[in-house]
């Protein structure tokens, strides 16, 4: 048995009264000479040994009522049989889509069956897989053989690597159990969601079993790879780049077709660890466009992406300022964006849904007069799939904001404050915003900051710091739509952004990227589908309620770059994680305890007691 607040226990002590009580009260009857013997015959009689049993069995009520109060204030539990036992392993097999490389999926299993037969004798074992999200496939037990036989089921899909959904599973397998997390991977650094977190209980060891080192050791050279990480319509061409992510430039044999026909074919070469667009001039049809390159020895799941035609044209933007005129607000944001509508915080909460939908994008620059019917029509246009563009400047208030996003701990901001002068840079070139910008993405860091905002996400992802380190963009998910939030102002009273020539072109990227989302809310990652499609890439059908409409589902381009981290890397991440690993045990005991209540049931036998104990003193009375 344990207890959730053991200090309570010492309210015990108090059982100790009754017991001093009754000792005190204990004295020798004084003998009294009384001569008339006659007159006691009528009277009752009280035998010493019966006084002296319900003396004692008052003292043992009142000492056990004061003893179960203060244990049921200690809030007892019983562990779960598991925590009885001896150690636990965990094997935590990574099935992302890089995992599906040549050569990578035999050594997979490999390095499974080695780590569930190498695990301590007397241990149970358990199997976790993960990618973006983890299953428990073997929860734990003694038996080898069924763990062994799990691997028949392992095999890698099309999602992307979440190491903060591997850890947090398995963590979730020791409630209080000492033993060793063992992570078959391939090591991808984007694995690792700088604004994520999981808990690792302190008791709990981590293994890595590399699976890229090891076959790059078997077939003595490193993974080539080529994947197509991004299409999209400009005019009448279609534009796909390629990546390369092998250490040789190669040619890429590029295929267009568009509704299942095909449209178009290029050869070019791409440097090593680089990337080239393939154009495909003359399209001017609507419909399903995909891009596939010929790469056998690579992952085959990037091989090919797919893009619906239109979808990428220059959106028609709604820009919220406090009055609504541009001129006044938001000069450089109307210059920069020549397709864009002002409307005052207060007009917006006159304004329909059905209006609202006809806008791509949505520019919130102010909050100020936001009423909460307009917050609420924000959030279902970004729930829907809008696209909404947030400048975390000093006309927005930061718990509106969150509203707007549809959860409060969804987005964070902390008001701009004074600081040195921080420059920007791109924490991932290969994001749509940064990719158009090329070899001229390092003009982004002559852009002078003087003032910015903290903003973090349970649901974004950093796609550019500041040179101190903190987040400057954050790309969100909100529903089926995105949100890009902007930690500094777009009106040159915090930076001087809008002066610079990188200014249009990123509000320009940045309206595109979310009008993808906003407009039609019909292109997916694998690991953020909607209810009923399947997390596989292609194009699908699904309901939306007044009517059929087809969506695609891609890869998520990080999986298919070769950046990989060191086994050292990944365990400072965990080691800084541990931090949690006090919480992580408490919270555990405190949902054993909710659901065997055991303090209930004290004090209702402490209530029995005291209702025996008054029946006992009113017979002794």
């Amino acid at each position: 048995m344990s207890f959730l607040s053991p200090l309570f226990l010492a309210g015990a002590i108090a059982a100790a009264v009754p017991i001093v009580l009754h000792l005190l009260k204990r004295h020798t009857e004084q003998r009294i000479r009384f001569a008339a013997v006659a007159l006691l015959k009528g009277a009752p009689v009280e035998h010493t040994s019966t006084r002296r049993l319900r003396e004692f069995l008052l003292l043992a009520l009142r000492v056990a009522a004061l003893a179960m109060l203060a244990v049921a204030f200690a809030r007892p539990f019983f562990g779960a049989g598991s925590a009885m036992s001896g150690g636990l392993s965990v094997v935590a097999v990574d099935t992302s889509l890089s995992m599906s490389a040549p050569g990578s999926v035999a050594r997979t299993r490999q390095l499974f069956i080695d780590a569930v037969r190498q695990a301590p004798p007397g241990d149970d074992v358990a199997v976790v897989t993960f990618a973006d999200r983890a299953d428990v496939v073997v929860r734990p037990t003694a038996n080898r053989n069924e763990a062994l036989a799990a691997i028949a089921n392992v095999a890698p899909g099309f999602g992307s690597t979440s190491y903060a959904a591997a850890l947090g599973a398995s963590a979730e397998l020791f409630h209080g159990r000492k033993g060793t997390v063992v992570v078959v991977t391939d090591l991808q650094a984007s694995g690792w969601d700088a604004d994520r977190g999981a808990s690792i209980p302190a008791s709990v060891g981590v293994e890595v079993r590399d699976v890229v080192t090891d076959v790059a050791r078997d077939a003595g050279r490193g993974q080539d790879n080529l994947a197509v990480t991004s299409l999209r319509a400009d005019g009448d061409r279609v534009v796909a780049t390629i990546h390369n992510a092998g250490s040789r430039p190669r040619d890429a044999h590029a295929r267009l077709t568009v509704d299942g026909r095909t449209a178009g074919a290029a050869t070019l070469n791409v440097g090593a660890h680089g990337a080239a667009d393939a154009v495909f001039p003359g399209v001017r049809s609507a419909g399903v466009a995909s891009v596939s390159v010929d790469d056998p020895g690579g992952i085959p799941g990037d091989n090919t992406r797919y893009a619906i035609l239109g979808a990428d044209a220059p959106a028609t933007v709604l820009v919220v300022t406090t009055s609504g005129d541009l001129d006044k607000d938001a000069w450089y944001v109307r210059h920069a964006l020549a397709a864009a509508r002002g409307v005052s915080t207060t007009e917006l909460a006159t304004t329909s849904d059905d209006v609202l939908r006809r806008y791509g994008v949505v520019v919130l620059l102010s909050t100020h007069g936001l009423e909460p019917r307009a917050r609420e029509r924000l959030a279902a246009y970004v729930a829907g799939g809008g696209g909404l563009l947030v400048a975390a400047g000093p006309d927005l208030d930061a718990a509106v904001a969150a509203d707007v996003l549809g959860a409060a701990d969804r987005l964070d901001i902390v008001a701009g404050r004074e600081s040195q002068p921080m420059f920007l840079a791109p924490a991932d070139v290969r994001h749509p915003i940064f990719r158009a910008f090329g070899a001229e993405a390092a003009s982004l860091g002559l852009v002078q900051f003087r003032r910015v905002a903290r903003v973090t996400g349970r649901a974004c992802q950093a796609i550019a710091r500041f040179t101190s380190g903190e987040p400057a963009v954050l790309d969100c998910a909100a529903g089926s739509g995105r949100a890009i939030v902007f930690a500094s102002d777009l009106n040159d009273r915090w930076n001087d952004f809008p002066v610079r020539a990188s200014f249009v072109p990123f509000l320009d990227q940045a309206a595109r990227y979310l009008s993808s989302h906003g407009r039609r809310g019909s292109e997916f990652l694998v690991g953020d589908v909607p209810p009923g499609v399947k997390p596989v890439p292609g194009v699908t059908t699904i309901d939306t309620g007044t009517g059929a409409r087809r969506v695609i589902v891609n890869v998520d381009p990080r999986e298919s770059a070769a950046d990989r981290m060191s086994p050292d890397d990944f365990q400072s991440a965990i080691t800084r994680l541990k931090a949690d690993a006090v919480n992580a045990e408490r919270t555990d005991a405190a949902g054993q305890e909710s659901r065997r209540p055991l303090w209930q049931f004290l004090l209702g036998a402490m209530m029995l007691a005291l209702v025996a104990e008054g029946l006992v003193a009113a017979r002794s009375a």
